[in-house]
């Protein structure tokens, strides 16, 4: 039996582990030898205990019988329900903490290897990288819209911090700029939420989700006013096309560890959110039809991302536009409100969170050497075959070229367009997709066709390819077995028809 507790083990050890993390490394600084086996030891045991509660959850949720029920669960009296703070565990929630504690894992590792002991704050930037692990938990948890506001908007403005770790100029002046478009996507959100509010008397998601679909003719035109409002928020906190001029310069200043954890992380989640409030929220989509509207935004996305790429001589900026680009690849997942839709959109999410981390894990190899354009690069293949090899297969699988799970997911998305009579949409799809591959193909002819560029004496950095390895064999190995993501996903497909 799933219990409140069991839910809130994995919010509340991270958060824990996060308060416990700055006076254990202050201790670990002192000591004179052992100092990174008791670092690792330190963040093993953190992670160990991360994974053992978020299993312990799906174990117990999936002990439940067939078709798996929605569990709710409220921090107040069961008839207060609708107005208190709740978490719902459901197939999406249970998918996404295994998914997110996977890659947290594997980009924290990154982070640790690319990072001294030494460094100013290390402990702190260490620290709000576990924190925002546990506020993620709460917002994929989370049952109510409010809640959801509240833990989401915790990991935006602690990934302030870590764009701001270094302390450049540069940095911040992109901080400075993802605050401005963060604050107005919050206000946009919780003006939003305010008329929600009024209409339904709650923000329970099943509550909200019932009242829309009985509410007055004279009242729908103020739900459209919420939910352009809304729509708006999560969009510029996504990183939508034309929502997104904030994220290139922050991913550009930011250190490459922050970049790999804030694009696989919080990007991946801010596509979950507009999966949970589109698809589960306001689905039929009758009082208001925002799937011609999510259509377009993925249209633009997919054009100005991929477009934009193509002339980009900046590698980091040139793989900020590859993530904008995957946007809006799950937003046409998410407009075609199907069964097959929903599966390619979580499949999608594993694919666009092991590959965009994978690439900056990548560039941040290339930048520690003083790499970072395209003639830069020239010739880097011959010196650097391990890393250079490395990025021809992780964006293989951005291309969807097969067996990568870039491919599948692909596949998937564009299928399930044309089932809802998007072909158009797929079409559009496939052919930004042919763009995409003409950038990448030309990054590869940089790396290895190209004669050598100004870097002479190199030695790979061993330690830092452990974790790019690990995706890259995870994307190798779940394209050519998709089957080990379908067992988590397709439980998702059987609640579908059964949502309250």
């Amino acid at each position: 039996m799933v219990s409140i507790w069991d839910v809130a083990a994995p919010i509340i050890s991270f958060v824990i582990f996060s308060l416990l993390t700055i006076p254990v490394l202050k201790f670990i600084r002192k000591k004179k030898a052992r100092k990174n086996l008791l670092l690792f030891s330190w963040f093993a045991l953190v992670f160990a205990t991360g994974f053992m509660t978020v299993v312990n959850l799906a174990i117990k949720y999936y002990s439940l019988p067939s078709p798996y029920p929605f569990l709710t669960f409220t921090l107040v009296n069961p008839s207060l329900a609708i107005f208190s703070s709740s978490f719902l565990i459901d197939s999406v929630s249970i998918y996404m903490a295994i998914l997110f504690m996977f890659v947290s894992s594997v980009v924290f590792m990154y982070g640790l290897f690319s990072t001294d002991l030494n460094d100013v704050s290390v402990e702190r930037y260490y620290a709000v990288m576990l924190m925002i692990i546990g506020v993620l938990l709460g917002a994929i948890f989370a049952g109510d819209l409010l809640t959801l506001f509240i833990f989401w908007e915790s990991s935006a403005g602690a990934t302030t911090f870590l764009m701001l770790f270094k302390k450049t100029p540069a940095s911040m002046r992109a901080t400075l700029k993802y605050l401005i478009a963060i604050i107005l996507a919050s206000s946009f959100i919780i003006y939003g939420l305010s008329i929600i509010f009024s209409l339904a008397g709650t923000l329970n998601f099943w509550a909200v989700k019932h009242a829309i679909i009985s509410l007055q003719e004279q009242d729908k035109g103020l739900f459209v006013i919420a939910f352009v409002f809304i729509a708006a928020g999560y969009a510029t906190e996504a990183a939508v096309v034309p929502f997104h001029i904030w994220l290139p310069d922050a991913y550009v200043a930011a250190p490459a560890s922050s970049t790999a954890f804030i694009a696989s992380l919080i990007d991946q989640g801010s596509y979950y959110i507009l999966l949970r409030v589109f698809v589960y929220i306001l689905t039929p989509p009758d009082v208001f039809e925002w799937r011609v509207m999510m259509a377009v935004f993925s249209t633009l996305t997919m054009v100005v991302a991929n477009f934009a790429a193509l002339t980009e001589k900046n590698i980091k900026r040139l793989f900020a536009y590859v993530g904008i680009a995957d946007v809006g690849y799950n937003l046409v997942a998410i407009t075609s409100v199907t069964p097959l839709g929903i599966l390619g959109n979580l499949y999608f999410f594993i694919n666009g969170g092991m590959t965009i981390a994978l690439a900056f894990m990548i560039v941040g190899i290339f930048n520690r050497m003083g790499v970072e354009t395209l003639d830069d690069i020239s010739g880097l293949g011959r010196k650097m075959p391990y890393v250079s090899i490395a990025l021809v297969i992780g964006t293989l699988s951005f291309i969807g070229f097969p067996p990568m799970t870039g491919f599948v997911a692909k596949f998937l998305v564009f299928t399930a367009a044309i089932e809802a009579n998007l072909t158009w949409l797929a079409v559009i799809g496939v052919l930004t997709s042919v763009i995409q591959a003409i950038y990448l193909i030309n990054l590869y002819t940089y790396i290895f066709t190209k004669p050598a560029g100004k870097i002479t004496a190199i030695k790979e950095p061993r330690k830092l390819l452990i974790p790019i390895f690990i995706f890259l064999i995870a994307l190798v190995v779940f394209g050519l077995y998709p089957q080990f993501i379908f067992d988590l996903i397709n439980p998702v497909a059987s609640q579908l028809p059964f949502m309250p």
